[in-house]
């Protein structure tokens, strides 16, 4: 009986050992921020077969439903969002290092160059920060890796298919999803070319590209009719392009040396000031070599070998996303050029470092003093890993640690009855101690129930971005330094009179 010989295919016992650092780093429960709760809530309402609708039982708009999706089944196989999640991004780390081995054996890379790259994303700690969190970034590079090892060789006519598919994914689990489907569509029709001539292969790239925007393109209708904006309403940045192209600065630099500006902690606000000088100085050195590396690669490199098509492929991908991301900051939406926002391309940049590294390093003395500061360089990142996974798995991340479950307010609100309706200033916090749904904040005590329910409890926090529209009259049921719980009475009564 033939038999699968893993000795033989050590990219895939790499990629397995890859998930390590990410299930680690979740075994105490995956990270949850604020959007996190949404992806989470909007999967477990479309299991119930209400549509996509938020934490507070309002239809989401601001971000697609592709992560939800893989929750939604996740609930369907009696699989909590919690361990889906966790799968889903150990499954993301899997395929995102197969993805890279793939691409830097197509581009003829040395042995060494090969596993020194796939280590650097193997055991990245850019990565292990976003698989540690339930977002929508891993299966996205996953999703992104798989289009750009498709794209970058000939191909018969049902692979663009499967390159349509891939897009309409990367759009619903991230809505910059065209933005990087355009410039792989250019690269596949480029490669295509050489095999099916220039006309035919740019028209199996572009028919591809738009089947790929339909299915995009009614979602975004729906927004609009639901909310006024395509995507939700967003608040531009202002300034200069130069602001945002000082942030991916400071986040290239952030990247080299392996650390996060503010602890991690930047937000929305993250700018040029909030970045180390480390970090600005290492941005600028990435800068140089990028700049320097490729001009000289392109200039010496002058046909169109598999290496060529993949380091422009990378770049490509890189320099229009980017591109891209500078003036949507200034004119469209301030989200801060930071690792979150920029982690498509950082696979992308490695792979174009290792190969024209690889193709620059000739001589063996300069070959030894680039493996050495690779070897550096890979063991820094390898031991902020090893750390941080540890770390991470021990007290967990944001509201996904123990302590944020287990606060007594959080446990005295997860004990309510499961008909209760609970109604909360901080409804996205409470969701991820109790991952109940909806939780209704007090500007919605008028509208109607989503899910029929006996009793209704408002869970109240001192600290809140929501400080004002206490109900009054309620009976207080539980109180503390953190806030109160107050019984607001059966639900088939009154519920206005607690807001006069």
């Amino acid at each position: 009986m033939a038999t699968f010989p893993l000795t033989k295919r050590p990219e895939v016992l790499v990629a397995l050992a890859a998930m390590l650092p990410s299930l680690i780093g979740n075994r105490s429960g995956i990270g949850i921020s604020w959007d996190s709760t949404d992806y989470i809530a909007v999967g477990l309402s479309m299991a119930a077969g209400r549509g996509a609708l938020d934490v507070t039982g309002v239809p989401m708009v601001i971000r697609p439903p592709g992560l939800s999706a893989l929750v939604t089944v996740g609930d369907w196989l009696t699989v909590s969002p919690d361990m889906t999640l966790r799968i889903v991004n150990a499954v993301a780390m899997f395929v995102v290092v197969w993805c890279t081995h793939r691409l830097l054996v197509r581009a003829q890379v040395r042995t060494v160059s090969l596993w020194v790259g796939v280590a650097l994303v193997a055991l990245s700690p850019a990565l292990l920060d976003i698989s540690t969190m339930a977002w929508s970034e891993p299966p996205f590079l996953a999703l992104l890796l798989v289009a750009l090892v498709i794209a970058t060789r000939a191909r018969t006519w049902p692979w663009d298919l499967v390159l349509a598919i891939v897009y309409i994914a990367l759009f619903f689990v991230r809505y910059v999803g065209p933005f990087y489907a355009a410039p792989i569509a250019l690269v596949a029709a480029v490669v295509q070319a050489h095999k099916s001539g220039v006309l035919l292969a740019f028209f199996r790239s572009a028919t591809a590209l738009a089947v790929s925007m339909v299915a995009p393109w009614l979602w975004l209708m729906r927004n609009k009719e639901l909310s006024g904006f395509l995507t939700g309403y967003r608040e531009p940045g202002g300034g200069t392009l130069l602001d945002p192209l000082r942030t991916l600065t400071g986040t290239l630099g952030s990247w080299l040396i392996a650390r996060p500006p503010l602890g991690g902690n930047g937000g929305i606000y993250l700018n040029w000031a909030d970045f180390s000088g480390y970090m600005k100085l290492a941005g600028l050195v990435v800068w140089v070599a990028l700049i320097v590396l490729s001009v000289w690669f392109f200039v010496a490199q002058r046909d169109a070998s598999p290496r060529v098509v993949v380091v422009a492929a990378c770049l490509w991908v890189f320099v229009f996303y980017s591109s891209f991301s500078v003036y949507r900051f200034v004119y469209n939406e301030m989200g801060p050029l930071d690792s979150r926002m920029m982690s498509g391309v950082y696979v992308p940049l490695i792979i174009v470092f290792v190969v024209t590294l690889d193709r620059l390093v000739q001589s063996p003395r300069i070959a030894r003093v680039a493996l050495a500061v690779g070897v550096l360089v890979g063991a820094w990142h390898a031991t902020t890993v090893v750390r941080d996974s540890v770390r991470y798995g021990d007290s967990g991340r944001h509201w996904g640690t123990e302590f944020h479950r287990e606060v007594p307010i959080h446990t005295f609100a997860r004990e309510l009855p499961a008909a209760a309706a609970l109604y909360s200033n901080e409804p996205q916090s409470l969701f991820a101690a109790t991952f109940r749904w909806p939780i209704r904040n007090q500007y919605q005590y008028d509208q109607p129930a989503l899910v029929d329910c006996d009793r209704r409890y408002f869970v109240w926090f001192n600290q809140s971005f929501l400080p004002d529209g206490k109900p009054v009259g309620g009976t207080i049921v539980y109180e503390d330094s953190w806030g109160q719980v107050i019984d607001l009475d059966r639900c088939d009564t009154d519920i206005s009179r607690f807001w006069p």
